[in-house]
C-alpha cells in the first residue's frame, strides 16, 4: 500500500517508516516544507501542516492507499477535528483504513482495577482532555465506508528515546534517579518497535470501527524504571520520590500529572485478535542493557545485523550479572561454552575447563551476594570473526539496593565471546580489578 504518514519523522513515526517499508509498503511523508530530508526512507513527501487543516487539502490524492495519522494533537479541538475531517474525507466509501494515534491517557487512573482493556469508559487526564472526542470522530469514518481503527499506545521506549530518556537525563542532571508522585505509581509500556509493528498489522487488517491498546508489558513498577534510568546514566543510587508539585516548573502542571499517573492497562486483544507478537526487551532491561547506554563497536559495519549482535551479547553480561546478583548456579554456568572455557578470577585463580569452573561457582556462588554484589555494563565489542567478540565490560560493586559501594574498587572483566548454534557464550573469561 501507499500509505499516508503524518508525524513521519519523529519518534515513533520513524519506526512505523521501517517497519511499513520493511512490510513491502511505501510511505507518503507529510512534511512542512518541500525540502528533501535525507536519510529517510519514504518513497515520497507531500507538503502540509497538521497546525493549518486548509493546508491538508490535498494530501491524500486517488493513489493514497491508507493514512496513518501520528502527528501529536494541536492542543485545539476544533483544529484537530478539521484534521480528522480533512485527511478522512477522500477516504470515505473506498474501505480504506484510516488509523489513528491516541494514548492510554485518555483511561486515566485505572486504580485496583488490573490490565483494563478497550472496553474501559475514558476518563482523561488534563494532558489528554479531549481526545476521547477525537477518537469518536475518527471512529465515526466506519459508517461512511473507511476502514477506521484508533490505537492507544501505552508508554514509548527505545532507540534511547521517549519519555524514559527524560528521566536519564533527569537522573544525570540531579545525580540521583528520580520519580514522580506514589511509590506505587505503574505505567503501562511498549517498545517503540513493538509498537511500529502494531501500527502495520492495524493498517494492514484492523477491521472499521475498532481500537487497540499498544501494550508490552501492562504495569511496570516507575520506580523499577527510574533506578534503570539512573543505571543508564551512571547513577547507581536509590531512587528518589518527587511530589508532583515540586516538578511543575520542570515539566507544567499538565505533564507532571501524566508522569505520575498510576495506570495497569492490558494489551491482550491486539495479541489474541491481530495475532500482534511484542517481542523486545522490557523497559528495564532496555534501559539498563539496551539503546540507552552506548557501545563502542569495531570490526563490524554498521547497520541492524551488527546491532542485533551487539544486543545479544548485551543480554549475555545481563545474564551474568542476574546469575550472580541472584546466586544462580546453573544459570551462571548457562553462559560459558561446554568445550574448554577458561577464567581467571578476579583474585588471580585460574580455571581451566568447565568442570573446574562448575566446581568453583558451586562454592563461592552461594552466599555470595549477602551484603553485596555488581553491576555489569559493556563498554566495547571487537568482533574479532563474525563468531567471536572481544568484550571490555565494567564491572560496579553495589548494595543489595543498588547504591555504588564507593569505597571498593571497580572491576574491569574482558571476555572472549564465541557464538555457537547461535548463541554467545564465554569461551574465556578474566576479571581484573581496576587501579584506583
Amino acid at each position: 500500500m501507499k500509505v499516508l504518514l503524518t508525524g513521519a519523522s519523529g519518534y515513533i513515526g520513524s519506526a512505523v517508516t521501517e517497519h511499513l517499508v520493511a512490510a513491502g509498503h511505501q510511505v507518503v511523508a507529510l512534511v512542512r516544507d518541500a525540502e528533501a530530508q535525507s536519510g529517510r526512507a519514504w518513497h515520497a513527501q507531500v507538503v502540509g501542516d497538521t497546525a493549518d487543516p486548509a493546508s491538508l487539502a490535498g494530501a491524500v490524492t486517488p493513489d493514497i492507499e491508507a493514512v496513518i495519522h501520528l502527528a501529536p494533537p494541536s492542543g485545539d479541538a476544533d483544529v484537530d477535528t478539521a484534521v480528522i475531517e480533512a485527511l478522512a474525507t477522500p477516504l470515505r466509501g473506498t474501505g480504506r483504513p484510516f488509523v489513528y494515534t491516541s494514548g492510554v491517557w485518555v483511561l486515566g487512573a485505572t486504580g485496583a482495577a488490573q490490565e483494563v482493556g478497550e472496553e474501559t469508559p475514558t476518563n482523561p487526564i488534563g494532558l489528554v482532555g479531549y481526545r476521547p472526542q477525537i477518537e469518536q470522530r475518527v471512529l465515526a469514518e466506519a459508517a461512511e465506508g473507511v476502514r477506521a481503527a484508533v490505537v492507544r499506545p501505552a508508554i514509548a521506549y527505545g532507540r534511547g528515546g521517549g519519555i524514559p530518556a527524560i528521566l536519564v537525563d533527569r537522573a544525570r542532571q540531579q545525580g540521583v534517579p528520580e520519580y514522580y508522585g506514589d511509590e506505587d505509581v505503574r505505567w503501562p509500556t511498549v517498545h517503540v518497535d513493538d509498537l511500529a509493528e502494531l501500527f502495520v498489522i492495524a493498517v494492514e487488517r484492523a477491521e472499521a470501527g475498532t481500537v487497540w491498546h499498544g501494550v508490552g508489558d501492562s504495569a511496570v513498577a516507575v520506580r523499577d524504571i527510574a533506578r534503570a534510568a539512573g543505571r543508564a546514566a551512571g547513577v547507581l543510587a536509590v531512587p528518589h520520590p518527587v511530589p508532583v508539585e515540586q516538578v511543575t516548573d520542570v515539566f507544567g502542571a499538565l505533564f507532571a500529572d501524566a508522569l505520575a499517573l498510576d495506570q495497569s492497562v492490558s494489551g491482550a486483544a491486539a495479541r489474541a485478535t491481530l495475532g500482534w507478537q511484542p517481542t523486545r526487551p522490557g523497559v528495564v532491561a532496555e534501559l539498563t542493557s539496551g539503546s540507552y547506554r552506548p557501545v563502542e563497536v569495531f570490526g563490524a559495519p554498521e547497520g541492524p545485523e551488527t546491532d542485533a549482535e551487539v544486543a545479544a551479547i548485551r543480554r549475555l553480561v545481563a545474564e551474568v550479572e542476574h546469575a550472580q546478583q541472584n546466586e544462580l548456579v546453573d544459570r551462571f554456568l548457562g553462559v560459558f561454552r561446554r568445550q574448554d572455557p577458561v577464567w581467571t578470577t578476579g583474585h588471580g585463580q585460574r580455571l581451566s575447563g568447565f568442570e573446574e569452573i562448575a566446581t568453583f561457582t558451586q562454592k563461592v556462588l552461594p552466599g555470595a551476594t549477602a551484603e553485596s554484589t555488581a553491576v555489569y555494563d559493556v563498554e566495547r565489542v571487537l568482533f574479532l570473526r563474525p563468531d567471536v567478540a572481544a568484550v571490555n565490560v565494567r564491572q560496579q560493586p553495589v548494595l543489595p539496593d543498588g547504591t555504588r559501594i564507593t569505597d571498593r574498587p571497580e572491576g574491569r572483566p574482558f571476555y572472549i565471546l564465541v557464538k555457537e548454534d547461535g548463541t554467545w557464550r564465554v569461551g574465556a573469561a578474566q576479571n581484573t580489578l581496576a587501579a584506583g
